[in-house]
C-alpha cells in the first residue's frame, strides 16, 4: 500500500473542506421532528424515540456540554456536520484503498484524485448533505459503515499478528455500531461472508474434546462474538437514566399519567427493539411501485451519469469476488430492506446504498480511464516499429502518456462532484432555516392560561416547545400532546387526545387551526400571530335536541339533531355515534331540505371532520358533531318540507355507494 502519511493527509484536506461547506449550510438553531428531539435530549441527556441511540446521546451529551459556543440546539447540529464531514474522509479512504488494489500499476496521484471525487460525491449527494446539516443519527449511522467496511478491507490486506488485532477490533466495532442504529446488522451478512472467505477459523466452534472450557472461552471465535455482544451493555443506559429524566412521565392530571418510556423490562425490551416500529416493516409492499420510487431516490442523489457509472463499477468486480460479494450483499441488504419498510422518511434509511454506489461510480470511472487510456497508447504505438537502442524510451514516453492521460481524466471527473454541490446547495440548504424558532417563540410568548395543554396533530411539531421547557426552561408548566404520545389506543388519534385532555380540566388550545375538528370540539380561534393562530379547544356539547336514532349498517348511528334559522340560512347539526366495527373509509355525509313530494329545494354534502379528523380515525362509542348549511330559496312558499339525512362514498368511476337507507325527519 502506497505512503499512509499522505493519504492521511489528503483526507483532513476533504474533512476540511467538507466541513467548511456544511457549516455554510448547518441549520442555525431548534428543529421540528427527531433534529428537535435530538437537541434536548442529548443535552440533558435523556431517552430518544426508539431504540434510544445509547452511544448517541452520550456522546451528544459529552459534545454539548464541553464545546461552550453557541445556541444547545446549534451544537448538536454542530456535531451532525463534525460526524459527517469525518465520515467523508472515510469514504476517501475506502475509495483508496479500493482502486490501490485493483489498479496497483496506476499512479497514486490518478488514485488521490478519484478517491477524492468520490468522497465529495457522496458529501454532496441530497440525502447526505441534508442530515449532516440538522441534529440527526445518520452521519454517525453512515460513519460506522463507512468505517466498517474499511477495517474489512485494511484487515484483508494486513499480515498476522496485527491482521488478528484488526479482527478483533472490527468485532468491537460492529457490536458498538448496534448500539447506535439497529439496521447496521443488515452489513452483517456482507461482513460475515467476507471475513469467511479468508479466514474460517473465526466461524468454527472448538472440538468438546479440548483440554478445558477456558481453552472454549479463551477461542477466536467465542471472543470475537464476545467482541460484538459487550458493546450491548450501553443500552442499560436506559433503564439507569430514565428515573431522572423529566419527560418519561406525564401527569396530566391527578388520575391521569402519560408513560411515554415504561422502564420495566419488557418496557426496556420494546424500545430497544423498536417494537412499535414492526408494523412498518411490510414484506407485501415489495413490487414495481417501490423500485420506482428506489430509482427516483437514486437519480436525485447521483443522476442519471451516477448510475450508469455505478452499474459500470459493479460490472467491473465481477472477477473480484471477495469485493463484489463485501460491496454487493451490503448494498442489497439495505436496498431489499428499504423497498419493504414503509415508515415516512425512508429516503434516509438509503444513505448506506448511496455510500456503496458512491464507491462503485468511483471503479467504474477508473474502469473506463484506464481501458480509454491503453487503448489509446497501444493504438498510437502500434505503428511504430521497436528500434532497440530506444525501447526503452519509448516505454518511458508510453508511461508518461498514459499518466498524463489518466491524470487529466481523474481530473476532469472532479466536474462530478461539484456539479452536485451546485445544484443540490439550494435544495438542502438549512442556513437560514430558524422557522421552528420563531414559530415557538411566539407562541410562547402569547397569554396562555398556566398548566394549558397545547395540542397538534403532529409530533415533530411539538419537539421545540420541548427543547424550550428542557433546555431553556421555557414555560415548563404547558403540556404538548399529539397522536401516539403513548401506545394506548385511546391516544391514537387527535379526537383521542382532545378527549384525554379534556378530562384533565385543564384549559386546552390547539397550536394551528385545523379545519373538520369542530366535529370534536367547541374552537374560538384567537388572533392570528405571524407564524400560526392559536385556538382555544372546548369540550363539545353531545347531547342532541331532537333524538332520532337512525342507523346506518351498524357503523354509524345518526342519534339526533340540533336546528337553528336565521332569515334564509338553515343550519343542522347532525350528532353521529360511532357503532361497535368504526368506519375505515371517509364517508361523506349529506342534509337534502325536500318538499312534501319529494322534491329537493336545498342540499349541503361534506366530509366531517375535513383532513384533520374524517371519518377513517373515529372510534367506537364517540359522538361527533356534523354541522351542515343550507340556503334556502327566497320565494319558498308556505308548506310541509322535511330533512334528509344519509351518508356515502364516490368510487374511483365516479358511482355512488350510499350507506343504508335515506331517512326522512
Amino acid at each position: 500500500m502506497k505512503s499512509d502519511k499522505k493519504n492521511i493527509f489528503v483526507a483532513s484536506i476533504l474533512v476540511i473542506i467538507t466541513l467548511c461547506i456544511y457549516l455554510h449550510t448547518l441549520a442555525p438553531t431548534v428543529l421540528f421532528g427527531d433534529g428537535g428531539e435530538f437537541q434536548f435530549v442529548l443535552w440533558l441527556p435523556g431517552i430518544t424515540h426508539p431504540t434510544g441511540y445509547p452511544l448517541y446521546t452520550l456522546l451528544g451529551w459529552m459534545f454539548s456540554h464541553a464545546f461552550p459556543f453557541g445556541e444547545i440546539a446549534w451544537r448538536i447540529n454542530l456535531l451532525s456536520a463534525i460526524i459527517g464531514a469525518v465520515t467523508i474522509g472515510l469514504v476517501y479512504l475506502n475509495m483508496y484503498r479500493l482502486t490501490c488494489y485493483l489498479y496497483p500499476d496506476v499512479h497514486d496521484h490518478v488514485h488521490h484524485l478519484v478517491g477524492s471525487s468520490v468522497a465529495f460525491i457522496f458529501a454532496f449527494g441530497r440525502t447526505f448533505w441534508s442530515q449532516a446539516i440538522i441534529a440527526e443519527v445518520y452521519t454517525l449511522h453512515i460513519f460506522f459503515v463507512a468505517l466498517i467496511l474499511w477495517l474489512c478491507l485494511h484487515w484483508a490486506d494486513t499480515k498476522p499478528p496485527n491482521s488478528q488485532l484488526l479482527h478483533y477490533f472490527l468485532a468491537f466495532i460492529l457490536g458498538l455500531s448496534l448500539t447506535h442504529h439497529s439496521t447496521i446488522i443488515l452489513m452483517f451478512p456482507a461482513v460475515g461472508l467476507y471475513i469467511f472467505w479468508r479466514d474460517k477459523a473465526c466461524f468454527v466452534r472448538p472440538r468438546f474434546d479440548a483440554p478445558s472450557w477456558k481453552a472454549f472461552w479463551m477461542s477466536k471465535a467465542c471472543f470475537v462474538k464476545l467482541l460484538i455482544i459487550l458493546p450491548s451493555m450501553l443500552y442499560l443506559y436506559l433503564p439507569l437514566i430514565a428515573p431522572h429524566t423529566p419527560y418519561t412521565t406525564f401527569e396530566l392530571s391527578s388520575n391521569q399519567t402519560l408513560v411515554l418510556y415504561s422502564n420495566t423490562l419488557n418496557g426496556f425490551i420494546d424500545h430497544v427493539l423498536a417494537r412499535a416500529f414492526r408494523s412498518d416493516i411490510q414484506p407485501s409492499v415489495f413490487g414495481f411501485e417501490r423500485l420506482v420510487l428506489a430509482m427516483t431516490l437514486m437519480r436525485q442523489q447521483v443522476g442519471g451519469l451516477g448510475i450508469l457509472l455505478g452499474g459500470v463499477g459493479l460490472i467491473s468486480l465481477k472477477k473480484n469476488y471477495r469485493l463484489l460479494i463485501l460491496t454487493g450483499v451490503t448494498f442489497a441488504s439495505f436496498f431489499i430492506f428499504c423497498l419493504i419498510y414503509t415508515i415516512g422518511d425512508i429516503e434516509v434509511l438509503f444513505i448506506p446504498c448511496w455510500f456503496i454506489l458512491s464507491l462503485w461510480i468511483g471503479l467504474g470511472w477508473m474502469k473506463i480511464i484506464t481501458m480509454t487510456t491503453h487503448n489509446f497508447v497501444k493504438r498510437k504505438t502500434a505503428r511504430l516499429t521497436p528500434i532497440a537502442p530506444f525501447d526503452q524510451a519509448m516505454k518511458r514516453l508510453e508511461k508518461r502518456i498514459k499518466y498524463i492521460m489518466l491524470l487529466s481524466l481523474a481530473m476532469l471527473f472532479l466536474i462530478f462532484p461539484i456539479t452536485l454541490a451546485l445544484t443540490r446547495h439550494d435544495i438542502v440548504n438549512q442556513r437560514h432555516n430558524t422557522f421552528a424558532r420563531d414559530a415557538w417563540l411566539d407562541i410562547l410568548a402569547q397569554d396562555i392560561p398556566q398548566n394549558a395543554v397545547l395540542i397538534t396533530n403532529d409530533r415533530n411539531e411539538i419537539m421545540p416547545l420541548w427543547y424550550y421547557q428542557f433546555v431553556e426552561n421555557i414555560r415548563p408548566d404547558l403540556m404538548g400532546m399529539f397522536p401516539l404520545i403513548t401506545p394506548e389506543p385511546e391516544l391514537a388519534t387527535i379526537g383521542g387526545v382532545l378527549d384525554t385532555a379534556f378530562d384533565s380540566n385543564r384549559p386546552v388550545y390547539l397550536i394551528k387551526a385545523m379545519d373538520g375538528l369542530e366535529v370534536k370540539a367547541d374552537l374560538y380561534p384567537m388572533p392570528t400571530i405571524q407564524y400560526t393562530q392559536l385556538v382555544e379547544a372546548k369540550r363539545p356539547k353531545q347531547n342532541p335536541d331532537t333524538v332520532i336514532n337512525i342507523d346506518y349498517d351498524n357503523i354509524l348511528t345518526l342519534i339526533g339533531y340540533d336546528q337553528n334559522q336565521a332569515g334564509d340560512t338553515l343550519t343542522i347539526v347532525l350528532y353521529w355515534k360511532v357503532g361497535k366495527v368504526p368506519p375505515t373509509i371517509d364517508y361523506t355525509t349529506y342534509i337534502h331540505a325536500v318538499d312534501e313530494h319529494g322534491q329537493g329545494i336545498s342540499q349541503s354534502d361534506h366530509q366531517p371532520g375535513g383532513v384533520f379528523y374524517p371519518t377513517h380515525l373515529w372510534q367506537t362509542d364517540e359522538v361527533l358533531r356534523d354541522t351542515h348549511t343550507l340556503t334556502l330559496p327566497n320565494d319558498l312558499p308556505l308548506g310541509e318540507y322535511s330533512l334528509m339525512a344519509g351518508v356515502y362514498i364516490q368510487s374511483e368511476t365516479g358511482e355512488i355507494i350510499t350507506l343504508g337507507q335515506k331517512e326522512k325527519f
